[in-house]
């Protein structure tokens, strides 16, 4: 070997010494340790371990709420003002109360959850009121806490607070000609003549309005005498209806509907936390579920994972219906065994900072599809895949009521998938009629956000930022060509289809997911639970060969 030889060899084991010194110290940087930060932890992805809540600097949250009361304000004219009060506190029985849980449209411009707490927005002037008793340290005693008028301020961003004994003399004031009825509703304490002066220059305009019967005044008040949410409402409008009043008592509702269907970043972020919550809990279902468990077993394993992330409650009551109890579409008992070769059908979801999911799974208790379950389960799944497809900028939704559904609307797509694998499988006679509601009643998809069944104008097409639950089924139910009317139509329908409803009879499926439309692919924001037949199956095998060899991770403990 001669010296040249050496050197050279020298000179590469030198260059390559650099060059991997160079590449560890760029890996050492900010990016190798973002990259690090972001690596999927093994068990938090098997169980879809729920991430941490979502977080918004303080000054944007103000920031969205004031642009919300502006856009209400700017929905309004000039004469009016809009009154907007708490939920009341509702009985479960004798002297105790269900969880409080506040009005949704008042959450939605204030962020506050406290009782006995009314918003006057006043566009004329621009003002924003927020009526609230003062703290009782009594009270307190009992009942815990309540916020200071400093601290609803902060709160709500709102600088004015008032105390709520003001509340009445002040619409009296307003509206001098419907004091006695304002009156009738709450006794008007003394106010003193200054306070009335300064009441009658501040919002001169509105009061010169009211004595002119041209002032307007917004509340949420319900067209029929619904008095389940909105009795205060309902009762203070009908008070107000006369025309001696001043006011034209209008409805709030469907400035609301417009203004929520459209949901903000921060929104969106509330909207899949919760979701996420809920995914957790039916993927411990899915490990969990098994013959022999009752049906509240199953509800108990979502409802601990609710409260251990936090959640305010379930959005809705949950349904968990093993074998024919998965045929009733709001199933809430949930007391029945689960049986070997049966479906679970469970529609449970939580809600996180008043925004809820809603999302359905079914899955044999077993397992393992039978046949038979599986001819129902994947119609239903290719009618959701066919139907999140539609879910576009410009498509429409279509509801069951519409009187004509369109082929190419969300419920459309859904009804002729199922129209076609139900006349595949015997279950119908034909695709041009309504038999497929027997087995299909219920529409595709509903508006999703503070509640459960969210507001919004289902004519209206669908655009980025709204969300939306896909959610096909089929139901057998065992009684139903017993309840058929009786007609010969109907007779010659039954005796067509009974064979394969023999061979169907008791087997109910529903899929559903929460989507987003975006400016292009809709996003499935449920897409982490498994919904494909064979996802399913794979992903409860794996999860409880996991719980039996490992137990439930520490984290869902």
């Amino acid at each position: 070997m001669t010296a040249n030889f050496f050197e050279h060899r020298l000179r590469l084991i030198i260059g390559a010494s650099i060059v991997a010194f160079m590449a560890l110290y760029a890996l050492s940087g900010p990016q190798f340790k973002a990259a690090a930060e972001k690596s999927i932890d093994p068990i938090a992805e098997l169980w879809q371990l729920t991430p941490p809540p979502p977080k918004v600097a303080e000054a944007e949250r103000l920031a969205e709420l004031r642009a919300r009361r502006t856009e209400v304000m700017n929905r309004m004219g000039k004469d009016s003002m809009m009154v907007l009060f708490s939920a009341e506190p509702r009985v479960y029985t004798g002297d105790v109360d269900y969880h409080y849980r506040q009005e949704n449209n008042l959450y939605y411009l204030t962020g506050i959850k406290q009782a006995e707490v009314v918003l006057v927005m006043i566009p004329g002037t621009g003002k924003e009121i927020l009526f609230m008793p003062e703290r009782n340290p009594g009270s307190e005693t009992w009942n815990g806490r309540k916020l200071s008028f400093e601290e609803a301020s902060a709160r709500s961003g709102i600088k004015d607070i008032r105390q709520k004994r003001l509340l009445y003399p002040f619409l009296a004031a307003i509206a001098p000609r419907a004091e006695a009825t304002i009156a009738k509703r709450n006794p008007l304490p003394k106010v003193t003549e200054q306070q009335k002066k300064e009441w009658s220059d501040e919002f001169h305009d509105l009061i010169e309005a009211v004595a002119a019967d041209r002032a307007e005044i917004y509340l949420l008040a319900p067209n029929s005498r619904d008095l389940w949410e909105y009795r205060q409402e309902y009762e203070f409008a009908e008070q107000l209806a006369s025309p001696a009043s001043g006011f034209k008592v209008k409805s709030a509702f469907p400035i609301f509907a417009e203004l929520r269907l459209r949901k903000s970043e921060w929104e969106l972020k509330l909207m899949q936390h919760a979701v996420d919550i809920t995914s957790e809990a039916f993927h411990r279902v899915f490990a969990a579920a098994a013959p022999a468990l009752y049906e509240y077993e199953i509800q108990a394993e979502f409802e601990y994972t609710f409260r251990r992330r936090n959640a305010d409650n379930w959005g809705y009551p949950c349904i968990v219906g093993a074998g024919p109890n998965a045929t009733t579409l709001h199933y809430i008992t949930n007391q029945e065994r689960l049986d070997d070769g049966s479906l679970l059908l469970m529609d449970c979801a939580a809600e996180y900072d008043h925004y809820t999911a809603d999302i359905t799974r079914t899955l044999p208790i077993n397992g393992k599809f039978t046949k038979e379950q599986a001819d129902i389960y994947n119609i239903v799944y290719q009618a959701q895949v066919a139907s999140i497809r539609a879910v576009r900028p410009g498509n429409s939704v279509n509801t069951r009521h519409d009187p004509k559904i369109s082929p190419d609307s969300v419920h459309g797509h859904s009804v002729e998938v199922i129209k076609e694998g139900l006349l595949r499988l015997g279950l119908i006679t034909s695709k041009s009629n309504n038999e497929y509601r027997t087995w299909f009643m219920h529409g595709t998809s509903h508006w999703l956000g503070m509640n459960v069944h969210d507001v919004g104008d289902y004519s209206k097409s669908l655009a980025p930022g709204m969300v939306l639950t896909v959610e096909p089924g089929i139901y057998i139910r065992p009684d139903a060509l017993e309840v058929l009317a009786k007609n010969p139509e109907n007779e010659r329908f039954i005796k067509a289809v009974r064979p394969a409803f023999e061979k169907y009879k008791g087997i109910g499926v529903r899929i559903e997911d929460d989507v987003l439309v975006t400016e292009g692919e809709p996003k499935v924001m449920s897409r982490a639970i498994p919904s494909k037949l064979e996802d399913v199956e794979a992903a409860m095998a794996r999860l409880k060969q996991e719980l039996r060899k490992s137990g439930w991770p520490a984290a869902m403990k």
